[in-house]
């Protein structure tokens, strides 16, 4: 009899601990599924973000180079050289 008790008494303090350990498993589970994601994003961002670090270096250097200065001014500056003529053609539009 006092064999049943103990093992009713431990049968029941079981049933009780997964009862109330499930939701914090659940959560942490959770939990985990978040930070994994989180981690993800933060990857990609950090690889997009080392690319776009990259270009602009590259950018930097060849703002070193005369050349790359030059075509620079020339094409978004609008600059020119001394005693040099610049021809742009404008289009007209097409009428009906």
């Amino acid at each position: 009899m006092k064999t049943n008790k103990g093992f009713f008494l431990f049968t029941i303090l079981g049933i009780l601990g997964i009862y109330l350990y499930i939701p914090r498993i659940y959560q942490g589970y959770r939990t985990l599924n978040q930070l994994q994601d989180e981690l993800k994003t933060t990857t990609a961002e950090s690889k997009k973000l080392h690319q776009e670090m990259e270009d602009l270096s590259l950018q930097l250097d060849n703002f070193n180079n005369l050349y790359y200065v030059e075509k620079f001014a020339r094409d978004h500056l609008g600059m020119k050289k001394k005693n040099e003529t610049i021809y742009r053609v404008i289009y007209e539009e097409e009428q009906d």
